[in-house]
C-alpha cells in the first residue's frame, strides 16, 4: 500500500478527493472528515510541503480539528479542508477556479473558505466556479472573527493565571501577525495589554510596528519569551515537547492549527501548570462568524465568537475535575456532541 493510501486508511475521513491538473500545475487534496452534524466545512491552505504525503497529513489532521472545532462550537458543520501543494510553474488564476469547479461536483458536502496562504483574491477564483464557500467579508471580516475568539480565550487563560478577568499589563507575545495575528495585537492593545510580536516576514513585521507601539523579538525563541502567555498565530505544530518543557508563560492560546506538535506535548505543559487553551476551541471565531452570517445572523456573530471564553472556560473545569488534559477534554466534549447524533463508525 502507499504511504498516501497508509494515511488515508489511518485517518479514515469519509471521503478523501484529490484534485490535479497537470495543464494548471494543480495539485491539491480534500478531506471530508466528518458531516454528521451538517456539510464539512474548512478553509483552503496553499503552502510548500516536504512530500505529497505531508500535504496529505496536514490536510486528514486539519480536516479532523475541523471536525472538533464545529462540534466544540455546537455549530451544525462537519469538519473537512483543502491543501493546495505550492508550485512554482502552478497558474494561479486558473487552478484555484478549477478547484472551484472540484468543490462545486461534491455537491455542498464540503463548504470552503480561506486559510493560511490563501487570501480573499485566492478564494474569489474560487467562488468564481462553486457556491460552497463561507462569505470572506462577514460580519467586518473572518479575520476579525477568529481574533475575538482568540482574545476570549487568552482571558479564559489569564483568569486561571492571574484570576482576575482584566487583561492590563498582561505580557502576550504574538507569533505571527499575518491577517489575524495583526487584528488579534489590536484587540490585545485595547484591552490594555502589554504585547511583544514575532514575524519571519519582514514586510508583515514592519506593517505591523508602522501600526502599532509593540515590541518585536526575534523569532528564533520566541516561544521561550519571558511572557505571561503566548499566542501562535502562524503554522501548526510549534509547540514542541522540548518547547514545553523551556517556555517561561503560562498559558497559550493562539490562532493557530494543531499547534501541539504531538499527544504528549499536552501533558507536559499540564504538568508544568501551563494552561493550553485547545487550538480548536480558541480559533472556531471565523468559522462562527461565517456561519452565522450565512444563516443571516450577522448583526449578533461576534456575540456569538466571545461565548468561546464561557466554554474554554468549561473545558478547563473538566480538565480538573477529571484529571485530564484541556485537549482531551475538549476532544471528549466534542465527540460527545457527534455521538449524540450519530455514533461513530471508526
Amino acid at each position: 500500500m502507499s504511504a498516501l493510501l497508509e494515511l488515508v486508511a489511518a485517518f479514515r475521513p469519509e471521503e478523501f478527493h484529490v484534485v490535479h491538473r497537470r495543464d494548471l500545475g494543480l495539485t491539491a487534496f480534500i478531506a471530508i472528515d466528518d458531516t454528521r452534524l451538517g456539510p464539512a466545512t474548512g478553509g483552503i491552505r496553499w503552502r510548500s510541503y516536504p512530500t505529497p504525503e505531508d500535504g496529505a497529513q496536514d490536510v486528514l489532521r486539519l480536516a479532523r480539528a475541523m471536525t472538533h472545532k464545529n462540534a466544540f462550537a455546537e455549530l451544525d458543520l462537519g469538519g473537512g479542508k483543502t491543501v493546495v501543494l505550492h508550485d512554482p510553474v502552478m497558474r494561479a488564476d486558473e487552478a484555484f477556479p478549477a478547484l472551484g469547479e472540484a468543490i462545486e461536483g461534491l455537491g455542498g458536502r464540503y463548504v470552503t473558505a480561506c486559510d493560511y496562504g490563501t487570501t480573499a483574491a485566492e478564494l474569489a477564483l474560487v467562488t468564481s466556479r462553486t457556491r460552497f464557500a463561507l462569505p470572506e467579508d462577514a460580519a467586518g471580516g473572518l479575520d476579525l472573527g477568529t481574533a475575538t475568539g482568540v482574545l476570549a480565550a487568552i482571558r479564559a487563560v489569564w483568569r486561571r493565571i492571574g484570576w482576575r478577568d482584566t487583561l492590563d499589563g498582561v505580557r502576550v507575545l504574538v507569533q505571527g501577525v499575518g491577517d489575524v495575528g495583526l487584528v488579534l495585537v489590536r484587540l490585545l492593545i485595547e484591552a490594555g495589554a502589554d504585547v511583544r510580536i514575532s514575524e519571519v516576514d519582514e514586510a508583515r513585521a514592519a506593517r505591523c510596528l508602522a501600526a502599532y507601539d509593540v515590541t518585536r523579538v526575534p523569532a528564533d525563541g520566541a516561544l521561550l519569551a519571558d511572557v505571561d502567555v503566548v499566542a501562535p498565530c502562524a503554522v501548526g505544530e510549534v509547540i514542541t515537547a522540548d518547547v514545553a518543557r523551556a517556555m517561561r508563560a503560562r498559558g497559550i492560546a493562539g490562532a493557530a492549527n494543531n499547534q501541539l506538535a504531538s499527544d504528549d506535548v499536552g501533558s507536559i505543559l499540564q504538568a508544568r501548570g501551563i494552561w493550553y487553551a485547545p487550538d480548536f476551541a480558541a480559533n472556531a471565531g471565523a468559522v462562527i462568524v461565517g456561519f452565522e452570517t450565512f444563516a443571516g445572523r450577522a448583526a449578533s456573530a461576534l456575540e456569538t465568537v466571545r461565548r468561546i471564553e464561557d466554554r474554554v472556560d468549561a473545558t478547563f473545569d473538566a480538565a480538573v475535575r477529571d484529571r485530564i488534559t484541556p485537549m482531551a477534554a475538549a476532544v471528549r466534549r466534542a465527540r460527545a456532541r457527534l455521538d449524540a447524533v450519530h455514533p461513530a463508525a471508526r
